[in-house]
């Protein structure tokens, strides 16, 4: 049986020219986790971050807290490329632009975007991801973490990687994957269950057990 604890990277710079890189909430996010980590009776056979700076910076964060084993970066833990389908979808919507966008604006943009995408709607460049290629990816990541009999393995990723994991897990349409997506909390912990014939089992979904004292509730975030 292999265990996979799916962590979402911390709060990056929404809003700023580079969105990816942790602000200082971010950072002591992943710290936080890191202690919390510290203090579970659990060892990592293996780990894995995506190949992206918020993802790998989550992970040297909450790293102290973490028994060494093997590290690996993989695209396949790699978030799509959300600014370039926002893009599209509002080249080919233009009358969904707005002045003075909003962070709901941006929320309800991307759940549009992701929509049109999985539904093959999406005038997108021939280079870009397609909605199945992206599924496929994150299939094979998670098979790989399957290999060298690794029991316990911790990812860090992003939201739509681990809403596409669990459904993938769980057999979830697209639409019910972008839900997820727009759910999922910075630093949050997934696990889900690989039994030894393959069948696959959703354990816990967006926990965020660091952040749930009175004193850090307010550091809670979503971007």
């Amino acid at each position: 049986m292999t265990e996979i604890y799916l962590v979402r990277h911390g709060q990056a710079s929404f809003g700023q020219d580079n969105y990816d890189v942790l602000s200082e909430l971010g950072q002591q996010q992943a710290r936080w986790l890191g202690e919390w980590i510290a203090q579970q009776p659990v060892e990592f056979d293996a780990i894995y971050s995506g190949t992206l700076e918020r993802q790998r910076h989550t992970l040297e964060y909450i790293s102290a807290g973490i028994t060494p084993a093997r590290r690996t970066q993989m695209t396949e833990f790699d978030e799509f490329d959300f600014t370039r389908l926002i893009q599209a979808f509002l080249q080919q919507n233009p009358e969904h632009n707005v002045a003075e966008p909003t962070p709901r604006f941006w929320f309800k943009t991307l759940r549009k975007s992701m929509q049109a995408w999985s539904q093959g709607e999406l005038d997108v460049p021939h280079d870009a991801e397609s909605w199945p290629h992206f599924i496929q990816r994150v299939r094979n990541g998670l098979n790989h973490c399957l290999t060298d009999n690794n029991r316990k393995v911790l990812i860090s990723t992003s939201g739509g990687v681990i809403a596409c994991a669990v459904g993938l897990t769980l057999g979830l349409t697209a639409e019910s994957i972008i839900k997820l997506n727009l759910q999922i909390q910075n630093t949050s912990i997934t696990r889900l269950i690989c039994s030894a014939n393959n069948n696959w089992s959703l354990h816990s979904f967006n926990n965020l057990p660091h952040l749930s004292s009175r004193e850090r509730a307010e550091h809670i975030t979503y971007a």
